[in-house]
């Protein structure tokens, strides 16, 4: 199928669609789920009836989304990663959602921008305490003190120009062009360079932070951010459906939005709008391997890792619910360690609960017109995969 490639703004990237649910066979038959045994952790077999159990589930969860389709992943500890997809991957096709669909991940991109940055000050090339202005001087005079830890923490009080495009689509952003992370840097300013808050004085989510530590990343690697992602995580790792969204990927899902008659395509924007900020595509099963690498120090080190995901404080010493690049507190009845993200027309969660060693990944190729319907289904796998 030709999809629709968005040249006007973001004002219309919304909504969700409903279709059939046409389940595939699981990935990982011979896998385990976990439950706590006293103060450990166990491997129980997989049970026979798991589909039985999960199918419901999803099937309530879809309907509470509009999804037309989405793909589930669940590992305990170091067990087989199970993988089951749902619903169409492509109406037009017919092509079923299945363990090895595509899905646009969103701001899940972000903990892959942040695990770079630690690399690179790992090998001592950045300091998370630098200044943005040490690496983008053409910045305005009030935004060159803000830190990396700063921007990766969402505390240096930078505008999130993605607002800006969904209010204004008349913006100077070329839909045709393949931006790298500076040159989209500059265009958001030209938009609007004045900052929300003094650095390290509030808390306030923004993508636009994100792609000025892309930037960052393509300045000191000498490389755009897809192929430092490629050589630094994407192969190293073994995720072989994972890559920037701008690359040919087999098995990749149509989005949809919802419309007065149902489900319609959705515009599909340029991966370089994104950034690093959310233009990384993967599966379910890739994602949940990824979240294991990363949980177990072989992406960045246990050490980076502790630091990604304690809670980043502002000057005053507040604490956020933001480590660098990770959301942090309850999710359901349980501390976890998670990001959501959604684009034009997907949405995605990825979850890990350290009590439980616990991780769950759902991707879907829709954005609902609920926004809570893919965390509530992440929560009620949990308590399913836990038997609580």
């Amino acid at each position: 199928m030709r999809r629709r490639v968005l040249r006007v703004g973001v004002a219309s990237l919304a909504c969700a669609a409903l279709a059939g649910c046409g389940a595939q066979e699981p990935v990982g038959q011979s896998g385990h789920l976990c439950e706590r045994t006293g103060s450990t952790l166990a491997e129980l077999p997989l049970p026979a009836d798991l589909e039985a159990v999960f199918d419901p589930v999803v099937a309530k969860g879809m309907a509470t989304m509009d999804a037309v389709g989405l793909t589930v992943a669940v590992q305990c500890a170091e067990s087989p990663v199970y993988v089951k997809g749902y619903g169409s991957a492509d109406l037009a096709s017919g092509a079923p959602a299945t363990a090895n669909t595509v899905y646009e991940l969103g701001s899940i991109s972000k903990q892959f921008v942040a695990a770079e940055i630690m690399k690179l000050a790992q090998e001592e090339r950045l300091s998370l305490d630098d200044t943005i202005g040490m690496y983008l001087p053409w910045l305005p005079a009030d935004w060159q003190p803000i830190t990396l830890r700063q921007l990766l923490s969402h505390t240096g009080g930078v505008p999130d120009h993605y607002a800006i495009f969904r209010v204004n689509p008349e913006t100077p952003f070329d839909w045709t062009r393949d931006y790298s992370a500076a040159e989209l840097a500059k265009v958001f300013l030209a938009l609007d360079d004045g900052l929300i808050a003094p650095p390290g004085t509030t808390f306030f989510y923004s993508t636009t932070g994100y792609a000025m530590l892309t930037a960052v990343i393509e300045q000191l690697t000498g490389e755009r951010f897809a192929a430092a992602m490629s050589r630094t995580f994407f192969e190293p790792l073994g995720l072989k459906h994972t890559a920037f969204c701008s690359a040919t990927l087999p098995d990749r899902a149509v989005g949809y939005n919802i419309g007065p008659h149902g489900p319609i395509q959705g515009p599909e924007v340029p991966a370089s709008f994104w950034s690093g900020g959310g233009g990384i595509c993967s599966t379910a099963g890739d994602l949940a391997r990824w979240e294991r690498d990363l949980v177990g120090g072989k992406a960045v080190g246990r050490e980076a890792f502790q630091a990604m995901s304690s809670r980043a404080a502002l000057n005053d010493g507040t604490a956020v619910s933001y480590g660098l690049g990770l959301q942090l507190g309850e999710l359901g009845q349980s501390e976890a360690i998670f990001h959501e993200g959604g684009t034009a027309s997907f949405s995605s969660w990825l979850a890990y609960y350290p009590d439980r060693d616990l991780i769950v990944s759902v991707l879907s190729n829709t954005v609902g017109d609920n926004p809570t319907g893919i965390r509530d289904l992440v929560v009620d796998l949990t308590t399913v995969a836990v038997g609580r």
